[in-house]
């Protein structure tokens, strides 16, 4: 997955999270937990996915391409603690 495919998915939380009444400095200025939502190309062993999210957590944070098998779907800024969730297919 590109980076412009990603960073589309995260504008459209960081939009949804302001019409839900968030506030924009607070987005801003905290880091706000966030639920990510993934999906493999391949059924992986539960290590290799946490590997894989690890990965492409690293990826976002440079700005870079996602590694190979695993595709960010959503993003969802909540109000509770940070969590990875799994899309069953």
């Amino acid at each position: 997955m590109i980076y412009q495919e990603y960073e589309k998915i995260v504008k459209e939380a960081l939009h949804d999270y302001l019409q839900r009444g968030g506030s924009l400095v607070e987005a801003a200025l905290k880091d706000i937990p966030k639920e990510y939502i993934y999906e493999f190309d391949d059924k992986y062993p539960e290590d290799t996915q946490k590997q894989l999210i690890d990965k492409a957590h690293q990826a976002m944070r440079r700005r870079q391409d996602l590694p190979n098998g695993i595709r960010l779907v959503k993003v969802v800024f909540t109000m509770g603690e940070k969590e990875e969730r799994i899309r069953k297919s």
